[in-house]
């Protein structure tokens, strides 16, 4: 499989698991008591939004390496 074709099933994936980790914070956010901590409840959501940003972050310097070897 081509470089080409797998680009857009990358970033799909990436943003679909973007949206699913945004829709799972706010709907835990919604689910809360009043008088709990928002930050504690938002804290595990931050921490894989980080991880994701982290491995874009990758695939992008990787993606830009392979775009200057070949």
């Amino acid at each position: 499989m081509s470089a080409v074709y797998v680009i857009p099933i990358l970033l799909g994936a990436l943003i679909g698991l973007m949206l699913a980790l945004v829709t799972w914070g706010l709907w835990r956010s919604q689910n809360q008591r009043a008088g709990s901590l928002l930050m504690g409840a938002r804290g595990d959501v931050l921490v894989w939004l980080l991880i994701l940003a982290a491995f874009t972050l990758g695939v992008f310097i990787t993606y830009i390496l392979m775009g200057f070897h070949v």
